[in-house]
């Protein structure tokens, strides 16, 4: 039997699964209650959140919509309503689904931001910083955080010496 507080099953084997596992960003344990609705249909469902991201979240709920499915979401978080609109991207019947948002408003994505915020560790990097900029300010931030990422993978795996990867770096900062 499985627990709502479960994640959702690993599937390895299954395709579809693993391309659903490529996150273009980082998820946060978060828990809120949440409403959806089918845009579709009439169907509704409370349930509550397992995880949020700038890009979607993951739901816990027994009967899940299928993958495709479009819907409306209420999200209830310290006082604010988070309204918008999603599809449903993965679906594990019995634990829950995953969602994809639909671009977000700039005042859906500070909320979304200041919640995350509240969800990341004092040592992870500010996310009001790259919200409160501009749009290519944000994508330029997420490029050198990739790049640095990249650059400590590369020096792991021994690709890049210790003080290659750190004048890159510095280069990559200033």
């Amino acid at each position: 039997m499985s627990n709502e507080l479960d994640p959702p099953p690993e599937q390895p084997n299954d395709r579809q699964t693993a391309a659903a596992e490529r996150r273009e960003a980082r998820r946060y344990p978060f828990i809120c209650p949440i409403e959806l609705i089918d845009v579709g249909g009439n169907t509704r469902i409370s349930a509550r959140t397992w995880d949020l991201s700038l890009r979607g979240c993951y739901i816990d709920t027994l009967n899940p919509f299928p993958v495709g499915t479009r819907v409306r979401l209420q999200l209830m978080k310290n006082d604010q309503r988070l309204e918008f609109r999603a599809e449903v991207t993965s679906c594990h019947m019995g634990t829950g689904m995953g969602l994809l948002f639909e671009q977000l408003t700039p005042v859906q994505m500070d909320t979304v931001v200041s919640w995350l915020e509240g969800a990341s560790s004092p040592a992870e990097s500010s996310f009001r910083a790259s919200a409160s900029a501009g749009v290519s300010q944000r994508a330029s931030k997420m490029n050198v955080r990739f790049a640095t990422k990249l650059l400590r993978v590369l020096e792991h795996k021994g690709i890049l010496t210790a003080s290659e990867a750190a004048e890159l770096l510095r280069d990559l900062n200033s």
